[in-house]
């Protein structure tokens, strides 16, 4: 009733207020379950964005919705287990993944710790029309080992945060941890999403893919048994795929600032890879430990690397900078963005006080990083994604 009462006034999402709404709204019902629909309201205001238009009518909470993989990453990854007899999978949560899964295999069994949490993956399930899944309610070290008895797969989400929703940095510290996870005895293919930020170096047989969506790395996949090359990179809402196998060596580093600054995606970065992916590109780095690249031409159109005409370059000067941009007529829409370098870009655009931004009016990038032992400022007109 409180959740009807939300959607019907179109309330802004908020969540004190939501809560404040419905106390005075509904003052004798019970605190959690406001705080829940207020959750639920707000959760499914945001929903679509990640998981689809259906998700406007979904059951989520905030917390479950965060660590939620979008439809797209969740559909990519399932496709890898098409034909799959019995997938068993670790961390229902939204149940977005349980539902990408169900569609390409026979069933899933889910495995849900937080038994509210468990309620709404079922809700969800019965939106999406998916009856091939089960969702037991339980700790996954005590029930896994009688659910694999009847699954040739596996995917894993372990709660990568706290129950007061800090995140969780090792990994050994994931509910389950990572490595029990791992140690796992599947007959088939396994997957287990981590953080991205995660280093990992995998066991034989073992492969990582890093996953993004639009210009962020969002997902690392961990995988066994699927054709995937290790640290290999998707983007998943566009299909495209770069795997590091075979390794092309590295070019020497650019001696020169000219042509055009490239940076590759956020995905390549945490590849661990990007000396190779910069030389199938024909690009060379700026230095080992500063992720630009330098290309005498424009590289081929490709959404893993971007490309930007350089301009000018020099040592890093506020007054010499904010005198270029003058001149160049760059409003405030002119983006800065650095490497390896300590300064604040935020503060640094306060201090160049640059004209706003019109119609008319020009805007360019400022990149910064260290160059001949000393902080550089590379000014670039953008262009190509």
């Amino acid at each position: 009733m409180a959740l009807r009462f939300l959607e019907s006034s179109g309330t802004g999402a908020d969540l004190p207020s939501l809560i404040l709404t419905l106390k005075k709204r509904f003052p004798g019902a019970l605190p959690k379950h406001l705080s829940l629909a207020a959750e639920m309201y707000a959760a499914r205001r945001q929903a679509p964005a990640k998981l689809g238009a259906w998700a406007s009518q979904g059951y989520f909470s905030l917390a479950v919705l965060q660590q939620a993989s979008r439809a797209c990453v969740a559909a990519a990854r399932a496709r890898h287990f098409a034909g799959c007899r019995h997938v068993l999978e670790i961390g229902t949560g939204s149940a977005c993944d349980t539902a990408a899964l169900a569609r390409v295999s026979g069933h899933v069994t889910s495995i849900e710790c937080d038994e509210a949490t468990a309620i709404l993956a079922r809700r969800n399930l019965e939106l999406l029309g998916i009856a091939n899944a089960t969702v037991l309610v339980g700790d996954a070290q005590t029930l896994v080992p009688a659910a694999l008895e009847r699954c040739d797969a596996l995917f894993a989400d372990p709660a990568r945060r706290t129950p007061e929703g800090e995140r969780i940095f090792r990994p050994e510290d994931y509910s389950p941890p990572l490595s029990w996870v791992m140690e796992l005895p599947v007959r088939g293919i396994r997957a287990i999403k981590i953080s991205p930020g995660l280093f990992v170096e995998p066991p034989p047989g073992w492969a990582r893919q890093f996953v993004g969506v639009g210009a962020e790395c969002l997902e690392q996949t961990l995988w066994h048994g699927a054709a995937v090359d290790d640290s290999s990179v998707l983007l998943a809402d566009l299909g495209v795929e770069w795997g590091a196998r075979p390794l092309q060596p590295a070019l020497p580093a650019a001696e020169e600032l000219r042509g055009y600054l490239c940076e590759a995606h956020g995905a390549v970065n945490r590849s661990q890879r990007l000396a190779e992916f910069f030389a199938e590109h024909g690009v060379r780095r700026v230095a080992d430990d500063v992720a630009y690249g330098i290309s005498p031409g424009a590289p081929g159109r490709s959404p893993l690397i971007s490309a930007f005409r350089i301009i000018s370059e020099g040592p890093l000067k506020v007054s010499d900078l904010r005198a270029s941009l003058v001149r160049l007529g760059w409003s405030n829409r002119t983006e800065i963005k650095k490497r390896s370098v300590n300064v604040d870009p935020e503060q640094l655009r306060r201090e160049l006080s640059l004209r706003e931004h019109s119609h008319e009016a020009e805007f360019g990038v400022v990149f910064l990083f260290p160059w001949r032992g000393k902080p550089w400022c590379v000014l670039c007109e953008r262009e190509c994604d």
